[in-house]
C-alpha cells in the first residue's frame, strides 16, 4: 500500500468512528423520546418500510430489467460524481451487467468517482430532495416511492460489490472498503434525518457534518491532552 493510502487510511477511521458517534446520537433521539413512546417516531419511516419490503417483492418479478437498470445506475453515479468534481465525461455506456464510463480530470477526484456507486444512493437524495416541496397528504405515497430506491440500493450494493471490481481493486481494498463502509454509513444517517419535521435533506447533511466536525475536533482535544500529558 502507497504511503498516501496510510494517510487516508487514518483519515477514514476517523470520520468512520465519529460518523458512528453520530449515528448512535440519532438512533438514541428515534428510539429514547423524552415526550412520547418510541414507536410514534417508527410512524415517519413506515411508508418506507412498505416501500422496501415492495421493492424486495418486485426486484424477484423483474429481475432482468433490474440487472439492465442497476447497471445503468452504477453508471449513472460514477457520472454525476464526476459532473461535480468537474471532470470531463468522455463516453458512457450501459448494458446488461457490463458498462463503462471515460473521464480526464484532476487525479486526486478519481477515488470519489470509482467509489460513488458503493455508498451514494443516488435516487434516494433526488427524490428526498423533491420530498421537502410536497404537501402532506402526498407523503404516504411519496414515502413508498422512496423506500424502493432505497431497496434497490441494497440490491446494487449486494450484486455490484466485490473485490473483482475495477473500481474497487484499483484501490488497496481495505481502503476501498472502509471508504465505502464510512460514506455508506454517513448518507443513510443523513436519511433517517431528512425525515424529521423540523429538517430535510440539506439540513440533516449538515446536521451530520458539523455533528461529526464537532466530534472530530473532540478527539483532537483528547488525543492533544494525552500527547502532552
Amino acid at each position: 500500500m502507497r504511503p498516501k493510502y496510510y494517510i487516508y487510511v487514518l483519515v477514514l477511521l476517523c470520520i468512520l468512528i465519529t460518523t458512528g458517534m453520530v449515528a448512535y446520537d440519532v438512533l438514541d433521539i428515534i428510539f429514547h423520546p423524552k415526550n412520547h413512546v418510541w414507536t410514534w417516531n417508527l410512524e415517519m419511516y413506515k411508508w418506507t418500510g412498505v416501500g422496501i419490503v415492495a421493492f424486495v417483492i418486485l426486484s424477484r418479478l423483474f429481475n432482468r430489467n433490474l440487472k439492465w437498470f442497476a447497471t445503468f445506475s452504477h453508471e449513472l453515479t460514477h457520472a454525476i460524481v464526476s459532473l461535480l468534481l468537474f471532470r470531463k465525461i468522455h463516453s458512457f455506456s450501459a448494458g446488461m451487467g457490463t458498462g463503462e464510463i471515460y473521464t480526464s480530470g484532476n487525479e486526486r477526484t478519481l477515488v470519489f468517482v470509482d467509489l460513488a456507486p458503493y455508498c451514494l444512493p443516488v435516487f434516494t437524495y433526488l427524490l428526498l430532495a423533491i420530498r421537502m416541496m410536497l404537501a402532506k397528504d402526498m407523503l404516504m405515497y411519496y414515502d413508498i416511492l422512496i423506500g424502493l430506491s432505497i431497496g434497490f440500493h441494497f440490491y446494487c450494493f449486494r450484486t455490484q460489490t466485490g473485490s473483482y471490481q475495477t473500481d474497487i481493486n484499483k484501490h488497496p481494498l481495505f481502503f476501498s472498503y472502509l471508504y465505502i463502509s464510512t460514506f455508506l454509513l454517513f448518507n443513510f444517517t443523513v436519511i433517517l434525518i431528512s425525515y424529521w419535521h423540523s429538517k430535510n435533506v440539506f439540513t440533516a447533511f449538515w446536521y451530520v457534518a458539523t455533528h461529526i466536525w464537532e466530534y472530530l475536533m473532540s478527539m483532537k482535544n483528547v488525543i492533544g491532552g494525552i500527547i502532552i500529558n
